[in-house]
């Protein structure tokens, strides 16, 4: 195959002509493949339309299935693609190379081997100097979370005509979260948000402490606790109260079991969940908390037949064993940074030195089957080892 640059007005090139720009370049035409592209530039290049991918063999295969693969961002962020289960980083590149499009060529497989030579013209459309490289990412969830904390569900009564809240469709949600279609729904089953009426929510804490409240005491009534919730018998009793779907959702929450428990007629609740609630309860909104007195309140207030640990509230609160008297604070991990720089520039502004034991919880969402939170803490993080113990410290400290 031979290839000839032209300009428009000369692209009526001869056999000759090639022949002799063959003989120009010292190469024999029975050397070649008989047919030859004269390629030429188009009078108005189409540069800004044309936008190349290079992409891995994964999202080959998705799109050669027929499936959809999306490009999703906000003008304020960063573009993600996604496939139905996995999140992309879409980065520029740029290239040394100038690469030509040009879409009728025909390439080394199209073209006869033997026969008469023969002259094709082909145009170039465009000549591009950068390219989209993809890398595989964490979802970035951190988004839907804040957009649904716009219309936290606080009951029936709340909902009328001067509800202001913004609410989310699944639809919705998949063109504003940079994350695949698998991810937003595991992402949405985390953050123990509920569908109601088509719509995504979450539930205000006080509401959904309401709807548990009521949940436990026809608990005790029944004795269900070590026996089970009977679900349907549940609902029914609680139903002039709170609507079914968020009966179900708050069950579901607290349960030990796993997968869809709406279709279980009996559902046990999780010790250690109903435990981390009631902590929570405690601490939401009491500032630093005397140990000494949380750990006594907080066990007085669970079910009776309930123990409590400070294992159960992981990643839920913090404790300075240093102060006189030690004291306790509520501090979420659910409200840090996504990002993990960020992530550990607000853990070491919270405290300036952690153990592992004590940090872990703040990072374990941040890791993936490649990178531990040993792996972390080496990256972002200072270690020594003071009075036996290896703290980590910010890598910005001096």
């Amino acid at each position: 195959m031979s290839l000839s640059f032209f300009s428009l007005s000369h692209v009526n090139r001869s056999l000759s002509d090639i022949n002799a720009i063959l003989g120009f370049a010292k190469l024999d035409p029975s050397d070649l493949k008989p047919f030859v592209q004269c390629l030429y530039f188009s009078e108005q290049l189409e540069n800004d339309s044309v936008r190349i991918l290079e992409i891995e063999e994964s999202v080959l295969e998705t799109l050669q299935a027929g499936k959809r693969v999306t490009i999703r961002g906000s003008p304020f962020q960063n573009a993600v693609l996604v496939t139905e289960s996995t999140t992309y980083d879409l980065k520029e590149a740029e290239t040394s190379n100038s690469m030509l499009m040009i879409p009728q060529l025909s390439l080394g497989r199209d073209l006869p081997e033997s026969g008469n030579q023969e002259i094709g013209i082909r145009k170039v459309t465009s000549v591009v100097h950068n390219y989209y490289e993809l890398r595989v990412i964490k979802p970035r969830l951190k988004n839907m979370h804040e957009l649904l904390k716009m219309s936290q569900y606080r009951g029936r009564e709340c909902e009328g005509d001067e509800f202001e809240g913004k609410k989310f469709t699944l639809s919705e949600l998949q063109n504003l979260v940079q994350a695949s279609d698998q991810e937003i729904l595991s992402g949405l089953a985390k953050i123990n948000a509920c569908e109601i009426q088509g719509y995504w929510r979450l539930l205000d804490f006080e509401y959904e402490a309401t709807v548990l409240y009521h949940i436990i005491q026809l608990c005790e009534e029944r004795d269900w606790l070590l026996e089970g919730v009977n679900m349907e018998e549940c609902c029914q009793v609680l139903m002039d109260l709170f609507p079914k779907e968020i009966i179900e959702h708050v069950i579901q929450k607290h349960s030990d079991d796993e997968g869809d428990n709406s279709k279980s007629d009996v559902v046990r609740l999780s010790e250690d969940k109903i435990c981390r609630h009631y902590a929570e309860l405690c601490l939401r909104n009491s500032g630093k908390f005397n140990l000494n007195d949380f750990l006594r309140a907080w066990q007085e207030s669970v079910p009776h037949g309930m123990k409590t640990n400070l294992a159960q509230i992981e990643g839920k609160a913090l404790i300075d064993r240093d102060s006189r008297p030690e004291v306790i604070w509520y501090y979420s991990v659910e409200n840090l940074p996504e990002d993990v720089s960020d992530r550990f520039e607000a853990l070491f502004e919270q405290r300036k030195k952690w153990s592992l034991e004590e940090i872990t919880p703040y990072i374990r969402d941040l890791t993936d089957d490649k990178t531990d939170a040993g792996a972390l803490l080496t990256k972002y993080a200072r270690a020594s080892v003071q009075n036996g113990q290896k703290m980590f410290t910010s890598r910005k400290t001096l």
